[in-house]
């Protein structure tokens, strides 16, 4: 879904919106009910806990790098999601290669991730009123990521820690 989105958000289709955010809503929904339904099934696989947030986060990477082109979001906040999820990714493929290890997200960072998924929904509804609150969640999403970043790093070192004793 990706693909029209994107392709939506740089088109100059006037009844785009509503169709962004329900594609977006799509998405989102997608993504938890594959996890909760791959969990209560028992079909997690290994591939799936890479390809998963691989795909989460490529996804929130191009959404958010296209609403900084058509200034809906700071350059800032993309930054941060930029750095935090390619060092993520970066720590999660090195663990994998070297050490054997997939590291789970954590509580907090999934709230995080919401977070930065409603700071982008509310900048494609684009309603004033929203886009307000919006400078709230810009400060509730740093903390979160922050927050979610030192935790997945400890566990980061944690488990490099542990397999250098073994």
């Amino acid at each position: 879904m990706l693909i029209p989105v994107s392709y939506l958000l740089l088109s100059d289709f006037t009844a785009q919106n509503t169709l962004i955010i329900i594609l977006v809503l799509c998405m989102y929904l997608s993504d938890l009910l594959d996890g909760y339904l791959a969990r209560k099934l028992g079909q997690v696989s290994e591939l799936g806990k890479i390809i998963d947030p691989l795909a989460d986060k490529i996804s929130v990477i191009v959404i958010s790098l296209i609403l900084l082109y058509l200034d809906k979001i700071p350059l800032w906040f993309v930054s941060v999601v930029v750095i935090r999820d390619l060092l993520i990714f970066s720590f999660g493929i090195y663990l994998d290669k070297k050490k054997d290890i997939r590291l789970m997200s954590n509580y907090p960072g999934k709230i995080a991730v919401f977070s930065i998924g409603v700071i982008i929904l509310f900048a494609v509804i684009n309603n004033s009123y929203l886009l307000k609150l919006n400078y709230y969640l810009y400060f509730v999403s740093l903390i979160l990521i922050f927050y979610s970043s030192y935790l997945y790093f400890k566990r980061f070192k944690k488990s490099l820690d542990y397999n250098n004793e073994l």
